[in-house]
């Protein structure tokens, strides 16, 4: 029973829109992951390298940390595909000092986020043959208490190379 709980739950969070909607009308924002060298992520043992996109889906200009969502990066979750177990990788402490660096996107406009999930991150957690899904997650409010963040995800399938 608390497994399928537990796989219900996965399932519930990557049917979540990876989008966040701002506190002014028509301001949205869509988060997407993308491996570099194709969907789905091959892993072979190598540094996997992402790109992390924020697009203004909206009709009006919203201002994001930009500055602290580079430096600090997201939090990462590895989920295990096959069992169902779940990692939170490690981010270090908040780089604070760049919360109040505003910069607006305007509507229709994205920036990309180069990101990299090291291979001994996976090869430590991951069962044979590697089924995973990082799911990347980014608070647009990050200097707001927890109950006020807007927290935007992005799921990311990683399997092993020349399975997919």
């Amino acid at each position: 029973m608390h497994r399928y709980v537990f796989f219900l739950t996965i399932f519930l969070l990557l049917l979540l829109p990876a989008s966040a909607f701002g506190g002014e009308p028509g301001v949205m924002i869509e988060f997407r992951a993308r491996c570099v060298e194709g969907n789905p992520c091959q892993f072979s043992g190598e540094m996997i390298e992402v790109e992390l996109e924020l697009f203004n889906a909206g009709s009006t200009a919203i201002g994001l940390p930009i500055a602290y969502f580079r430096g600090q990066g997201p939090r990462v979750i590895l989920v295990d595909n096959h069992s169902g177990k779940e990692k939170r990788l490690g981010m270090g402490p908040p780089m604070s000092d760049l919360f109040d660096e505003i910069q607006e996107l305007a509507p229709g406009k994205s920036i990309k986020i180069p990101w990299m999930v090291a291979p001994d991150e996976i090869d430590a957690f991951a069962l044979r043959p590697v089924d995973v899904t990082a799911v990347f997650v980014f608070d647009l409010m990050p200097r707001s208490p927890y109950a006020e963040s807007q927290f935007i995800r992005a799921p990311l399938r990683i399997v092993a190379a020349g399975t997919q």
